[in-house]
């Protein structure tokens, strides 16, 4: 019961430095990008956007660094669940989405395509250094695609502010140039050693518990790593949705998603063979791929809104999924 005990601690403490960690990582680099005139675009395409996933990927790079790849395949897998079924779910049922049509025409038919993409490298039963490449390379692409966006298309540039403001909703002053920069440097230093032990803590307390409670890692990845990896995404969201601009959870989700199987799933898989648990092939990618194709379908009619009702039935079926998770994991007791 002791050890137990101690477990669910450190698994917590794991949680709270990834969280603090990746929010003092963005802060910092965000003021010092904005001191060096980065613009606020290319802060809001990529350290804000990318921030939010580095509790993601520095879990499954801990998770895969120790051959741990039921937890880190699963904390990706997870997390792109969690994002649609939980985070936007809960967006849409507190108030009205509106999704705009460049993301119905380019970017959720793109994660549909990265989904199936990610689903025929791994069907072999395992991703490697080639198919990590794969991967990241598509992660590149991605990228440029997205700041190509920006000059095609001036709206795009404001939705890149727009989650920017979403953030200093949370911290105003993340934007803000640097007035001190030695504080700033701090923080990325702090927020790297935060997510690196907090990581280290949290997969190896998920471990531990998995066994105490007689279900399997994976499903530990899937369900309570998961989810505690998606906080950023959650924060950023409710901020949204208090300042009536719940339509940057789409796009938040959206890129947390790619940037979650192209870049952690392939730096994972690059640094050490990730082997995909049988139930993963069989159940967890399909219930991934379905709940992105239920989006766009629910999103597809004209005006391109994700209703109350839809949020209730996208967190019903995230509910539903992870009960039958537990229910029908048949791990023995340790």
């Amino acid at each position: 019961m002791a050890q137990w005990l101690n477990d669910l601690i450190f698994f917590i403490l794991g949680f709270i430095l990834l969280t603090f960690g990746a929010d003092f990582l963005v802060r910092g680099a965000s003021r010092l990008a904005a001191r060096m005139k980065v613009s606020p675009v290319v802060i809001g395409l990529t350290i804000v956007a990318f921030g939010t996933s580095l509790p993601e990927l520095v879990v499954s790079l801990v998770a895969s660094a120790e051959g741990d790849s039921s937890i880190a395949i699963g904390n990706i897998v997870g997390s792109n669940i969690a994002n649609i079924g939980l985070i936007l779910g809960l967006a849409a049922a507190i108030a009205t989405v509106q999704v705009d049509h460049y993301m119905i025409r380019r970017e959720i038919p793109l994660l549909i395509g990265c989904s199936l993409l990610f689903i025929i490298l791994s069907w072999n039963g395992q991703l490697g250094l080639t198919e990590g490449v794969i991967l990241a390379a598509g992660l590149l692409a991605f990228t440029y695609y997205s700041f190509s966006s920006v000059r095609e298309r001036p709206e795009q540039a404001e939705e890149a502010v727009d989650t920017l403001e979403a953030a200093e909703a949370l911290d105003e002053e993340i934007a803000g140039p640097s007035t001190h920069p030695l504080r700033d440097v701090g923080l990325i230093v702090i927020g790297l050693v935060g997510l690196i032990v907090g990581a280290e803590w949290l997969v190896n307390a998920a471990e531990s518990i998995a066994r105490a409670l007689g279900v399997s890692e994976l499903v530990i990845g899937l369900t309570l790593v998961a989810v505690g990896t998606s906080l950023p995404e959650l924060a950023t969201t409710l901020s949204a949705v208090r300042r009536n601009e719940a339509d940057i959870a789409v796009g938040n989700v959206i890129g947390s998603n790619l940037f979650n199987m192209l870049f952690i799933g392939g730096v994972s898989a690059a640094v050490r063979t990730l082997d995909i648990p049988a139930q993963v092939l069989a159940v967890d990618y399909w219930v991934m791929l379905a709940i992105t194709i239920l989006v766009f379908v629910m999103a597809l009619p004209k005006p391109h809104r994700l209703q109350r009702w839809h949020g209730l039935v996208l967190l019903a079926f995230y509910s539903a999924y992870t009960i039958w998770l537990f229910l029908a994991d048949s791990t023995p007791p340790a």
